[in-house]
């Protein structure tokens, strides 16, 4: 048997395949998603959810930001003090 027709076997195969799955399907496609990943793939979102809460504003951010990279900087000066120490 040729290379050809082996994948043209293949193909036709994976397509009645896949045709199979779907008309056996015992669940949506959206059941499934909401199982497997929760709501977060979800593109729509209810009203007076999460999605619609007020985001920090950019000064709150960097002023967020700035305060992680000081803490960070005092940790990481504090550990590479202690290691020269030891």
């Amino acid at each position: 048997m040729g290379l050809c027709k082996r994948c043209g076997l293949f193909m036709l195969g994976a397509g009645i395949g896949a045709a199979a799955g779907v008309a056996l399907a015992p669940k949506s496609g959206r059941e499934v998603r909401q199982e497997l990943f929760g709501h977060q793939g979800d593109v729509l979102h209810e009203p007076g959810s999460e999605a619609d809460r007020p985001q920090m504003d950019d000064e709150a951010l960097k002023e967020d930001l700035q305060q992680r990279i000081e803490e960070t900087r005092e940790r990481l000066k504090a550990e590479i003090e202690a290691q020269q120490e030891g």
